[in-house]
């Protein structure tokens, strides 16, 4: 039986519960291990699926059925996340978990100074345990006070002192002058009589001792005075120090055995091993469990229980989470814990029917097949769903392809069976109605004699008997149901456009009209609507609808809509009922809704923009116009004072800018309260916050350390970063907590838990709290500290705390920093917008320039009026002489004061120096093109509008009309009708012409004046009089606008002007313009010098600008498809490719950057690099002579030509003619030497040395590209010797016996020996140790010349001798490997190249795989297939075919412009892209050129272009 093995978990409660402690009875044992019963809960999973989930290896499932619901878990579908609730089992297991008894210390329980039974002597309290260490916390001694003596101290010491000489008393400090008439001998002092303390006597000196005939000092060492395990060391009188022995610790006095595991585990690597203790002062390494092959150093390898006993579902990935556990992770598009994987809905209901003797084999073909061709992507790519799966007995009397016909029809019928959601047995049991995809409501009925659920759509009448429920699927439940279910008809369908559907669909009246319409009008779709039904409108309160259809309200952002599913499966948008879903029209889908959408932030319209209005009368200047009332129309006139009103914009509180923008924080709370924002018009929306906040929107506490709304409570966060925001509640930053601590507040210590806790995860640590200890995951991982898992900090799901406009970055696991997004600044918490224009470099535009604000750190330069440039430098305009509107012949040029020329007019006239004008009669002398006008006309009024037509509407009358009104009589009446009273400018008229108006001429008519078509009214001159001159509105015949030529069209390209430069220094322009089309891809002037500068070149050569030319071809952006190739005006073999990275197309490598610039007859496109040479192709032209057929002679040109003899066919008989030879190319396809297959790609090895010379490559356009190497060598590119050779011509033989070779190509031969040999060829076995045992077990004990051992690693190993590890081949670079490889670590010091996937090759060598060169790529046959990138491949039809690359289809030559034939001529195909022309019956000629003619003659010519007399 298979064992259950770990998986990945989320977020559970660990609870170590100690139920028993088992001391063991027997005498002199040292460990009590307690049991304890240790609880986790399985990752959160869709209820259904968790019936057969598994607890982890070694635990018990105490929960039945699908677990306890107490959670959500996450489904991914497409690219959306849901969260829905789910389920999860909770297990137990029983632990033997460690324990020392007490008076024992450390993991191998060793006895406490003292020993176990008095620890520390009773005179203190000993750290036992296992987490102990056997320090001993002393208790305090009563402190000595002699004065002048020495104290009877230490633990047998009974504290009375001992005077010197000349004391007495208890304390030793009362002086005695008796004592100077003793003279004591050497080391002896005065002392009170012992026996009567009345008298004096000599007595020996502390530490001295009377031997009875003289004092001698004390030797403490003659006594045990030391522990058994420390050396005594006499240091003087009575003076001694103990040291501790080899092995042991302490003071001498206790020496306790040191355990070399307690300090850094013994130095061995606790990833993989664990210290045993051999005895005092000695440890070694072994292999944790499931770990072997123990290497000095570097420790145990874990074993790989995937490779040798994968337990996975054969749908999921085995990884190794822990040493003995595995991971099993199912596959994208499964579900499950692993060892079991559910497929999607489709997948399910597949394998069911076809699982071999169940109990569905091949019972539902017929709903598999309805499935699969009308609703198959939803199934298997959406979801969740509950679907109801007919048997094919159920879909009797329903024929399937008569429904399948109609798709729309056979989606209904399918919405009818499925539920959105995953509605369970059980919870179908609990519910009386579900609702279908369709909206409509299907009743459960479960109250039938045998006790089974029957399912039927409301108001149908078959019901669905569930003959197996709950089949799991990734993304939903099915159901197996005896019979379909009733095809109900939908309630609305509609083949017309959403805006007529709306009307059918019941919706309100002013919906389609007043408020959905004008935005389909705008948007046309497709669209997605949701329409509230009449009952939901009459449903909201007393004029809300009034109130929300006015202009007070407005909704300032776009709002999403937040779809969920009801526990019945009804759909909601944002709890609102959908009632009819999918309701198909032309250009989009409607769904009605029993509720009305609100949008959650409609305001009042009044906050943005509080312009304010000012009055002032103010003298007018001459020819002020205004309105006033004559008789009973509006007419315009001047007036001498003038009320003006003007209106100053600004901005409402809490908007600031231009454009009104809202406050940091929002207008309703700028500066989140928390200070004053610098708002109205001229405001820049900057925050000067209160004392104690800062923050762009002051949402920060200037003080570190405090939090909240006032900023005025201390954070909690102990041994972490404080979060200082107002809103927050005083936990610690995100990943903030310093190394040893954890929790929210930071203030929870953790320690490595090595062997104290051995069922916590390898990714946690333990923790010691209210005298129990726990796991808990470390910095990175989630989990419950059995099982931890990493997280990412900058997950959208995990608070890291960086600013909206910052990026988080992972810097390591459960770290991360915040930085600013471009256009920023901040510490990446706070984040404020860089405007460059506000700058003290004024966003690096020149003085005389505006800065224009784009955006976040954006900006442009734009020269003031006067200046010109591009803003960064700007020079003074001569505005006279440089622009292209010259000063009025009436005007003169003048400096300024402000340094700027301009064009001022002359005294006695108005303008601004680019018009003039004085009166009317002068402006019309003055004017050549009211010459005619002229005549008709004298003028003495003021304030007119003269409309006068040019030379050319003149000239343009038709005869009629000028006999008729040049007459004496009439022309008065004429010119009085181009004569309006009062002074209009064009936007006068263009306003009066929006409005419908009319304008009043002299005569008395009124004007009607509209906009036409087409029509324009220029302004030329605005004089005095306000003479109006405006041209014909109909422009005269045979004026069209058209495209530019090549050169004309570069120097609109100022950028591009280095490459126009060469285009007319090589004299290519008319070469270029004389083909038919042509494409032409210019590199920028930045790209040119930055080419010139890399090549330290000073100029590009006419080839190199030919090679970025294409002739007969005008390619747009969207004609260069990925993988295309075209030969460019160097001839066949130079030609460019199309390629597209990262959604960039390019041209060999140079980007396109500036495409679909059109010339008169071809195209430019932009381009960011110079394009190099590329000569891999060496196509060579043939010619073939070719016999054309017999025909009249005068039908050909003159040339040689040879008699023949040919059919009439009109008269039926031979006559002799003319028969022509012609020469047709041939275009060989070949590759150059060193380049090889249908794409001419280099051969391994370096540019110009293919093979590196030490082979030969298989080139060549049918060549393969692989190198035939010489005696000696191998690999791709013949890079390296084979197998026991070394030198440059891998001719020399290696010799070393016991040894590892330095072969290759740049080896010298020399050996390095293996373990237990030495010698030049490694030939001699070492059998005696010279170097004494201090070698290394990888190393060999050598002899140097004068005869002294030493130690050398072997083969494969570095170090000292005596001490190697093994050499990791791969540690520099990749171990000699191909970039494009994967270097893997075999034996010491040796490793084996992998080319990664998409290349091939030996590993030392990796080009990409072609998949061009194996059956075309799966191009078509009539394709090129392209290789453009590793294992990668793209296909374009050749010449005279179309398709996708994969299918191409022929075109006929003879499609497009008759094949070049001559209009009386037919084209004929022949294939291959070829065709003949033959002329029509009664015409003669070769068929580009028929003459008429009685008699019928058929030619067949070669194409035009390759036929030519020879």
């Amino acid at each position: 039986m298979r064992k259950p093995l770990t998986v990945l978990f989320f977020l559970s409660s660990l609870i170590a519960n100690t139920f028993s402690s088992m001391e063991m009875a027997e005498q002199g044992k040292n460990r009590c291990d307690e049991e304890t019963l240790v609880t986790t809960k399985t990752k959160c999973r869709s209820c259904s699926l968790n019936y057969e989930i598994q607890c982890p290896e070694g635990y018990t499932k105490i929960t039945n059925s699908s677990g306890v619901n107490d959670c959500r878990y996450h489904l991914e579908i497409r690219d959306f996340t849901l969260t829905l609730p789910g389920c999860r089992h909770i297990c137990v297991r029983e632990l033997l978990q460690p324990q020392c008894c007490r008076g024992y210390w450390g993991p191998d329980c060793l006895e406490c100074p003292g020993g176990a039974v008095s620890p520390c002597n009773n005179k203190g309290r000993c750290f036992y345990g296992v987490f102990g260490n056997g320090t001993c916390t002393c208790q305090v001694c009563i402190l000595c006070n002699c004065v002048h003596g020495i104290c009877n101290s230490g633990i047998t010491g009974d504290g009375k002192c001992s005077c010197f000489s000349g004391y007495k008393g208890s304390r030793c400090d009362q002086a005695t002058p008796e004592c100077q008439e003793l003279q004591c001998p050497e080391n002896s002092q005065c002392s009170i009589f012992s026996g009567n303390r009345s008298q004096l006597e000599c007595r020996c000196v502390p530490n001295y001792d009377w031997n009875g005939r003289q004092c001698q000092p004390i030797n403490p060492c003659s006594k045990p005075v030391c522990d058994p395990h420390a050396d005594c060391f006499y240091l003087g009188p009575n003076s001694h120090k103990c040291i501790c022995q080899y092995g042991y610790k302490g003071d001498g006095q206790v020496c306790m055995p040191i355990d070399p595991c307690q300090t850094n585990f013994g130095n061995c690597p606790t990833e993989s091993t664990v210290c045993k203790y051999n005895g005092p002062g000695k440890s070694h390494c072994e292999c944790k469990e499931h770990f072997g092959k123990f290497s000095p150093g570097l420790g145990c390898s874990m074993m790989d229980i995937c490779a040798t006993n994968n337990p996975c579902h054969k749908s999921a990935e085995c990884t190794m989470a822990a040493p003995g556990q595995t991971l099993c992770t199912c596959q994208k598009g499964y579900v499950g814990d692993g060892f079991i994987c559910y497929g999607n809905i489709m997948d399910q209901i597949r394998d069911v029917d076809a699982k071999p003797g169940g109990q569905w084999q091949g019972k539902l073909i017929s709903a598999i097949e309805l499935f699969e061709n009308a609703y198959e992507w939803p199934l298997t790519s959406l979801g969740p769903f509950t679907v109801l799966v007919p048997t094919n007995k159920g879909f009797e009397g329903i024929n399937v392809k008569d429904l399948l016909s109609n798709k729309e029809r056979a989606q209904y019928f399918l919405k009818l069976h499925i539920f959105a959601g995953q509605l369970e047995l059980n919870s179908l049991n609990n519910a009386s109605m579900v609702y279908t995809l369709t909206g409509k409501p299907a009743d459960i009925l479960n109250n039938e004699k045998d006790n089974v659920l029957r399912i039927r759509i409301h108001g149908g009448k078959e019901k669905g008997k569930i003959l197996q429920g709950d089949i799991v699927a990734s993304n939903g439940i099915i159901h197996i149901i005896d019979k379909a279910l009733d095809n109900v008809e939908p309630t609305i369908t509609s083949d017309k456009g959403v805006r007529t559907c709306m009307v059918s669909c019941r919706a309100p009246p002013f919906f389609p009209n007043s408020l959905v319409g004008p935005m389909l009008d705008i948007y046309p779709g497709p669209n997605t609507i949701f329409i509230p039904t009449n009952d939901a409108l009459e449903n909201l309160r007393d004029k809300a609808l009034d109130y929300l259809l006015s202009s007070k309200v407005i909704s300032k952002n776009p709002h999403p809509l937040l779809l969920s599913v009801a526990f019945q499966g009804q759909i909601l948008v944002n709890g609102v009922p959908i009632e009819e879903t999918d309701i198909t029209a032309k250009n989009g889908k409607i769904y009605t809704l029993s509720g009305v959408l609100i949008p959650p932030s409609i305001i009042p319209i009044l906050p943005q923009r509080c312009d304010e209005e000012k009055t002032k009368i103010e003298m007018a200047s001459t020819g002020n116009r205004c309105i006033y009332l004559d008789q009973t129309h509006l007419q315009y006139g001047c007036t001498k004072y003038c009320n003006i009103t003007k209106k100053e914009p600004n901005c409402c509180k809490g908007f600031f800018g231009p454009d009104c923008n809202q406050c940091p924080g929002g207008f309703s709370n700028p500066c989140s309260g928390n200070g004053q924002c610098m708002d109205k018009l001229k405001g820049n929306g900057t925050c000067i916050c209160n004392a104690g906040f800062e923050g762009s929107h002051c949402q920060f506490c200037s003080d570190p350390n405090k939090y909240g709304p006032r900023c005025d409570q201390i954070c909690k966060c102990v041994y972490g970063k404080c979060d200082n925001q107002i809103e927050s509640d005083g936990i610690c930053q995100a990943g903030s907590c310093q190394s040893g601590y954890a929790g929210k507040f930071c203030d929870t210590q953790t320690f490595p838990c090595g062997n104290y806790l051995q069922f916590c995860h390898a990714h946690a640590d333990c923790m010691f709290s209210n005298g129990a200890m726990s796991c808990v995951c470390k910095l990175g991982y989630e989990g419950d500290g059995i099982i931890c898992s990493e997280v990412d900090p900058c997950a959208n799901v995990i608070p890291h705390g960086c600013s909206d406009n910052a990026e988080c970055i992972k810097t390591g696991p459960g770290t991360h920093e915040c930085v600013c997004q471009p256009g920023w600044t901040g510490n990446g918490r706070d984040c404020s917008e860089i405007n460059n224009c506000l700058l003290p470099n004024f966003g690096e535009c020149h003085s005389n320039a505006t800065c224009l604000y784009i955006g976040p750190g954006q900006n442009d330069c734009e020269c003031k009026a006067g200046f010109r440039g591009n803003g960064y430098e700007c020079e003074s305009v001569n505005s006279c002489l440089e622009q292209s509107e010259k000063c009025h012949p009436l005007a003169v040029c003048q400096l300024t004061s402000s340094g700027i020329w301009e064009c001022v007019c002359s005294e006695g006239y108005k303008g601004d120096g680019s018009i003039c004008y004085g009166n009317a009669v002068e402006e019309l002398s003055s004017l050549s093109e009211a010459a005619g006008f002229n005549e008709w006309i004298d003028v003495n009024a003021t304030n007119l509008t003269i409309l006068v037509p040019s030379r050319q509407a003149i000239q343009n009358m038709d005869q009629e009309e000028k006999d008729f009104w040049m007459t004496k009589d009439n022309i008065l009446t004429l010119t009085r009708h181009h004569i309006l009273e009062g002074a209009y400018t064009v936007d006068d008229l263009q306003h009066l012409s929006s409005l419908k108006r009319t304008a009043k001429s002299l005569h008395g008519n009124f004007l009607s004046l509209s906009k036409r078509s087409g029509v324009s009214l220029p302004v030329l001159f605005d004089i005095l009089s306000h003479i109006q001159f405006a041209k014909v509105l109909t422009p005269p015949s045979g004026v069209s606008a058209t495209l530019p030529k090549l050169v004309p069209r570069l120097e609109q390209m100022p950028d591009y002007s280095i490459f126009r430069g060469y285009i007319i220094q090589y004299n290519l322009a008319s070469e270029i313009e004389a083909a038919s089309t042509y494409t032409i891809f210019a590199p920028s002037n930045d790209a040119i010098e930055d080419y010139l500068k890399t090549k330290r070149s000073v100029s590009l050569d006419e080839n190199q600008i030919r090679y970025h030319v294409i002739l007969k071809e005008k390619l747009l952006k969207n004609d260069m498809h990925n993988g295309m190739f075209r030969e460019t005006m160097l001839g066949l073999s130079f030609k460019v490719g199309f390629f597209i990275h990262d959604a960039q197309l390019y041209i060999n490598e140079a980007p396109i950057s500036y495409p679909n610039v059109a010339t008169d007859k071809g195209i430019i496109h932009g381009v960011g690099k110079v394009m190099e040479i590329q000569k891999n192709r060496c196509d060579f032209n043939g010619t073939e002579i070719v016999t054309v057929s017999c025909a009249l002679s005068y039908m050909y040109l003159p040339g040689k030509k040879e008699f023949c003899i040919y059919l009439h066919y009109y008269r039926m008989s031979f006559l002799s003619g003319c028969q022509r030879k012609c020469a047709k190319t041939i275009i060989t396809r070949e590759c150059c030497a060193g380049f090889f297959g249908s794409q001419c790609e280099p051969c391994p090895g370096l540019s110009g040395n293919t093979c590196l010379g030490n082979g030969i490559c298989l080139d060549g356009i049918n060549g393969t590209g692989s190198c035939e190497c010489e005696a000696g060598f191998e690999g791709v590119a013949c890079e390296q010797c084979i197998k026991g050779k070394y030198g440059i011509g891998c001719d020399q033989e290696c010799v070393c016996a016991h040894g590892r070779c330095n072969s290759g190509i740049k080896g010298d031969g020399t050996c390095e020996c293996d373990v237990g040999w030495r010698g030049v060829t490694c030939e001699t076995e070492i059998k005696d140790d010279e170097c004494n045992s201090t070698c290394h077990t990888s190393a060999n004990c050598f002899l140097n010349p004068g005869g002294k051992a030493y130690c050398q690693c072997a083969a494969g190993f570095k170090g000292n001798g005596t001490y190697c590890t093994a050499i990791n081949a791969c540690e520099t670079s990749n171990g000699g490997c191909s970039a494009k490889a994967i270097c893997k670590r075999t034996t010491p010091g040796n490793r084996v190249c992998v080319c990664k996937a998409g290349y091939t090759g030996d590993g030392i060598v990796c080009f990409e795989i072609n998949p061009c060169l194996v059956n075309n790529g799966g191009c078509d046959t009539n394709a090129e297939c392209t290789h453009t990138g590793p294992d990668q491949a793209a296909c374009n039809c050749l010449k005279g075919y179309s398709g996708d690359g994969k299918t191409c289809t022929y075109i006929s030559p003879c499609l497009f412009n008759n094949g070049g034939c001559g209009k009386n001529a037919y084209c004929n195909d022949t294939g291959e892209a070829e065709r003949t022309c033959t002329c029509k019956p009664n015409y003669i000629g070769d068929g580009f050129t028929c003459r008429g003619s009685i008699a019928m003659v058929k030619l067949y010519i070669f194409k035009s272009n390759s036929c030519y007399t020879i």
